[in-house]
């Protein structure tokens, strides 16, 4: 009934700390993002409101939305 320890591989070890690690890593990344964003986000640059519509041109795309205020369509702005 007395089981000897072995020794853990110190390779398996490595790698389990790494996986640890990474699985944080993205963990915090992931509740992290949102005020990243907020801080870093599209800043508007022109805004231009119909009857119905609603054009906002920001420095990565040009969003159009309705009278709701739900988004319709993404335009996005691309660099090369």
């Amino acid at each position: 009934m007395d089981k000897e320890k072995q020794p853990i591989n110190s390779y398996r070890r490595n790698l389990l700390k790494l996986l640890l690690v990474g699985g944080g890593a993205f963990l915090v990344g992931k509740f992290a993002s949102p005020f990243i964003n907020f801080w870093n986000g599209d800043k508007v640059i022109d805004e231009k409101i119909f009857q119905n519509f609603k054009f906002v041109e920001t420095g990565n795309a040009l969003k159009v939305f309705d009278k709701e205020g739900s988004e319709i369509f993404v335009f996005e702005k691309d660099t090369f």
